[in-house]
C-alpha cells in the first residue's frame, strides 16, 4: 500500500507472509470507493480447486499494520474488480462470479452466479455492463457482454467482429472507456516475445450487439494492460515485445475520428499493472522486473517522465489507485 499526497514523500507499507496473492487475470486490483479497504485474490490452479489458499484476502488500507480484516474461501478466483458504485465486489472463479458488498467490514455475498463469466475484465461506468472474456472460437477468441443489476449477472451477447476487422484472438486487459462507449480490446492473450505483432480492436458498446468497428494493427508483441486518461482523450497500452530485455508503452489518441496511435515510450521490463491519477495529472506504471513503479507527468498527449520512481521491493503486478491520491 502506498499513500501519496503533497505535503509528504510515499509512504510505503507491505504486508508480508499474510496475504497470499497471484496474478491470475488482468493486472488491475480493487479498491473500495472511499479507499478504506483493498481486496487480493490468490488462484492454486491444477487440481487443488479447495486450497485452503484459494482466497480473497480484505485488508484495511487504513490501519498502520494494514490488518487482513476477512478471507473468503472460493474455488480458484480471478482477480477481482470493484463496480463503480465503490461499494461491490466481483470475483469471477470457477464456477461462476460472486458479487460482494462491504458491510460492518466484512464482504457479505450479494449474490452467487453461476454464468460462464470467463475472465471478467472491466465494468462499465453506469456499473450496468460487463465486458469479459469468452471460451475460444474458431478461427479466434471471444468477448462476452454480461449485464449487471444488483448482483445479478446475466449474459446479454457477445461482440460482433464484421468479416472486414481482425478477429478477436486472445483479448486479455480489455477496458472500458470513461463516457462507457467504447471498449478498447488487446489481442494476443497477454503473452510477449511470441514474434507476432497483435492488433488493438476498439469495440462500440452503443451498437446492438456491440460491434468491433475499428483497428490499430500491429501495436505490440503482446499487450497486457490498459489505461484510459479521466478526460477519454487518450490511452496508454502495456507492451511486452520481448518481455524480459524490451518493453514499450502505446499512446493511443482517442479523439481522433478512428482511435490512431502516436507514439512508443521504452520503458524497462516488465509494465503491468498501471493506473493515470483521478485528476489525470500523472500515469504510474509498475515495472515488475525493476521492482519499482515509475511515475509520468501527463501533458496534453505527452508523457513526460519524471525522475521519481516508487520503491515497492518484489516484483508489482497489478495496481489500484484510490481516491487519497487527491488529498
Amino acid at each position: 500500500m502506498i499513500h501519496l499526497g503533497p505535503d509528504h514523500p510515499p509512504i510505503v507499507k507491505t504486508v508480508f507472509d499474510t496475504v497470499p496473492n497471484t496474478i491470475a487475470g488482468p493486472p488491475y486490483m480493487a479498491m473500495s470507493g472511499d479507499g478504506h479497504y483493498g481486496s487480493v485474490t490468490n488462484w492454486v490452479g491444477g487440481k487443488a480447486v479447495d486450497h485452503p489458499d484459494n482466497v480473497v484476502s480484505v485488508i484495511d488500507l487504513s490501519s498502520p499494520q494494514l490488518t487482513i480484516l476477512q478471507q473468503v474461501h472460493l474455488q480458484q478466483p480471478q482477480i477481482a474488480v470493484m463496480h463503480p458504485d465503490g461499494k461491490r465486489l466481483i470475483v469471477p472463479y470457477m464456477h461462476g462470479c460472486r458479487v460482494f458488498e462491504m458491510r460492518d467490514e466484512q464482504l457479505v455475498t450479494v449474490k452467487d452466479n453461476q454464468a460462464e463469466i470467463g475472465c471478467l475484465t472491466d465494468v462499465s461506468p453506469s456499473g450496468d455492463r460487463i465486458v469479459a472474456t469468452g471460451k475460444p472460437v474458431k478461427g479466434g477468441g471471444s468477448l462476452r457482454i454480461f449485464q449487471s443489476d444488483n448482483g445479478l449477472i446475466t449474459h446479454l451477447t457477445d461482440v460482433k467482429v464484421p468479416a472486414s476487422r481482425s478477429l478477436i484472438n486472445g483479448p486479455f486487459g480489455q477496458r472500458f472507456t470513461p463516457d462507457g462507449r467504447h471498449v478498447l480490446v488487446p489481442n494476443g492473450e497477454g503473452l510477449g516475445a511470441k514474434g507476432t505483432l497483435d492488433d488493438l480492436l476498439v469495440v462500440d458498446m452503443t451498437m446492438t450487439p456491440p460491434t468491433v468497428t475499428s483497428v490499430i494493427p500491429q501495436l505490440a508483441d503482446g499487450m497486457e494492460s490498459v489505461a484510459v486518461h479521466p478526460s477519454g482523450k487518450l490511452a496508454v497500452v502495456a507492451g511486452l515485445d520481448a518481455h524480459r530485455t524490451h518493453c514499450n508503452l502505446a499512446v493511443i489518441d482517442l479523439v481522433a475520428s478512428s482511435p490512431r496511435l502516436l507514439y512508443h515510450l521504452d520503458i524497462e521490463p516488465i509494465p503491468e499493472g498501471m493506473e493515470f491519477s483521478p485528476d489525470g495529472a500523472h500515469l504510474f506504471v509498475g515495472v515488475t522486473l525493476a521492482h519499482r513503479i515509475v511515475v509520468y507527468a501527463v501533458d496534453g498527449y505527452l508523457l513526460k517522465r519524471t525522475p521519481f520512481v516508487i520503491r515497492v521491493r518484489h516484483r508489482p503486478s497489478s495496481m489500484a489507485i484510490g481516491p487519497w491520491y487527491l488529498k
